[in-house]
């Protein structure tokens, strides 16, 4: 019997920033919009993933790519994200084999930031394509506006340290710039140009953010004259896509201290799963952090720490950091900005809801393309 349901294939790339937020991208397809998904994951030896690859997670397959050996092919002190890109690039030719083994074919290919280069993949099987940005609509504007700057452009925002002005999106301080900008020689500059060249490349732009969260910058991406983009990839904010934590989730000191303590009175600090700090900035922060005298949760895992801080960078010191804490948990300042994250909150729930929420209906829109898709090839099918 012929598979009535589109099928979406998503390949995530190493690493829990990556693989929860497609993990929920999957769940929501496969709840709310009737696919069928294959998740398809690049294997990887952290503990973390793998259990979280075990649990059970209905109507969707999972399917682990196998581990390639790329020590030949860069540096040994190459960054994260040139380890990421190369990994997923030699990724591609078990991706196809995957895709080839699969019982029905895909209606849609679903790459995270890493995976742009399967687009050829898609391709050849007649896939629409898709990008899912995992992080915010800003970052993906700074991320294909910056290769269609001119050398002068970057030179005054990187050499100058003048911000960057983004069309229509809040400018880039030079303190913010991404360390993949700094250097036109290093692997990872190339690599993160090549990617901003070909996402907007896709069928849509899935992103991990809401219509209330980032107005101003999702309307710069809707407005094709704004950063002037080679392709006009419309943009589809589906979030915020985030593993909830249920009572099936394992108790432990840290969850059940955090429950005796009162409302919006814990500091959470992490840096993701490729975090890197210098060993003089994790003792300021260490040191901050005890000086506010407040409540804090500090998440070590996946944070790389360096003997020494670059010439570059600015250490944030202890005084500093102490005020900052200060002022979000004790001012008046602190006070608003608690209240605004909670408006958000709850407009993020909004956004999600099945009931005319904003990203429910983003994400309907692309079920509606991948429905529109399957009838179309198993109409050619039947008439050839």
């Amino acid at each position: 019997m012929q598979n009535t349901k589109p099928h979406a294939a998503l390949l995530a790339s190493p690493g829990m920033g990556h693989l929860i937020p497609v993990l929920e991208l999957g769940k929501r397809l496969v709840t709310y919009h009737g696919f069928h998904v294959t998740l398809l994951v690049v294997a990887t030896d952290a503990s973390t993933t793998q259990s979280l690859l075990k649990e059970p997670y209905p109507n969707i397959n999972i399917t682990t790519l196998p581990l390639v050996d790329i020590s030949g092919l860069i540096d040994p002190a190459a960054t994260v994200v040139t380890k990421l890109a190369v990994m997923m690039r030699e990724t591609l030719p078990s991706l196809r084999s995957a895709i080839l083994a699969l019982k029905s074919p895909p209606t849609a290919l679903i790459v995270d930031l890493f995976g742009t280069e399967a687009f050829a993949v898609a391709e050849e099987f007649n896939m629409l394509k898709y990008v899912f940005d995992t992080s915010n609509a800003w970052f993906f504007a700074i991320t294909i506006y910056v290769p269609t700057i001119d050398r002068n452009l970057e030179d005054k925002h990187v050499i100058q340290k003048q911000p960057l002005r983004i069309p229509g999106c809040k400018s880039v301080r030079f303190e913010d710039t991404l360390g993949a900008y700094l250097d036109r020689n290093d692997q990872m500059y190339i690599e993160y140009k090549r990617i901003g060249i070909e996402m907007p490349m896709a069928d849509g732009i899935l992103m991990n953010t809401w219509e209330d969260l980032e107005p101003t910058t999702l309307g710069a991406l809707r407005d094709f004259q704004m950063l002037g983009r080679v392709a006009k990839a419309p943009v589809y904010p589906i979030g915020p896509l985030a593993r909830p934590v249920g009572p099936s989730v394992p108790r432990n000191q840290v969850l059940n201290w955090l429950d005796n303590q009162p409302n919006e009175s814990v500091i959470y600090v992490s840096f993701g799963s490729g975090g890197t700090l210098s060993t003089e900035q994790m003792a300021e922060l260490a040191w901050g952090l005890e000086l506010s005298k407040q409540r804090f949760v500090w998440v070590e895992l996946g944070v790389a720490v360096q003997p020494k801080t670059l010439a570059s960078e600015r250490v944030v010191v202890r005084a500093e950091i102490e005020m900052m804490v200060r002022k979000i948990m004790e001012d008046e300042e602190g006070f608003g900005i608690r209240k605004r994250v909670n408006e958000l909150k709850h407009s993020g729930e909004k956004a999600l809801s099945s009931k005319g929420g904003s990203s429910y209906n983003s994400l309907s829109q692309i079920a509606k393309q991948c429905e529109l898709s399957l009838h179309f090839q198993k109409a050619k099918a039947h008439g050839a």
